[in-house]
């Protein structure tokens, strides 16, 4: 019977050690770099958009969503409130687009005077606030609702307003109420 025989290659420790630390260094920086640039997370404090995403879930937010496409009506959006860096990350629904003029009357969303079935995405909305009156969008302002209109800030108060795709920070692909349960976001 013949021995098979290995060759083996012998290679210094220390260029062993330097190759592992080279990979590890650029998996770490690649991981950063996607954790930082691509993808982030924020923690949602409201019952907004129950039942879509539940109160002190995580949503994890693709940054990259809109870099070559813009939000369409039904997408879930992640805002900074007014711009502002340091602000809460607002998760909402987005209900009407750009050059779009949008009117709420009696719960009824109303888009380019007609009537908008959002049932299927929120429950019944009890307040018109400022879209009581026609509110003619702007070419990058978004209207944004919130899944439980009744218990959302979002675009029908003036606190928020419409929203400038400028402070759009990403679509909220995820929501994480803890590891085992996960949620896709449509």
């Amino acid at each position: 019977m013949k021995q098979k025989m290995y060759l083996q290659e012998t290679r210094p420790k220390a260029l062993v050690v330097f190759e592992t630390l080279v990979q590890i260094a650029v998996v770490s920086t690649l991981g950063l770099f996607i954790a930082k640039y691509l993808f982030f997370s924020s923690t949602t404090v409201s019952r907004s958009m129950e039942p879509t995403v539940a109160p002190n879930s995580v949503v994890f937010i693709n940054q990259t969503a809109y870099v070559f496409t813009k939000p369409e009506r039904f997408d879930v959006v992640a805002f900074s409130r007014n711009g502002e860096e340091d602000s809460d990350i607002l998760v909402r629904r987005v209900i009407s687009l750009p050059g779009e003029t949008i009117r709420i009357e009696r719960g009824v969303v109303y888009i380019n005077g007609s009537p908008l079935d959002i049932s299927a995405y929120a429950s019944e909305i009890t307040s018109d606030g400022i879209a009581k009156n026609p509110i003619r969008l702007g070419e990058n302002e978004y209207f944004v609702l919130g899944d439980t209109p009744a218990n959302s800030e979002d675009s029908r108060s003036s606190t928020i307003g419409t929203v400038s795709m400028k402070y759009i920070r990403g679509r909220v692909w995820l929501a994480a109420q803890s590891v085992t349960e996960l949620r896709l976001i449509k």
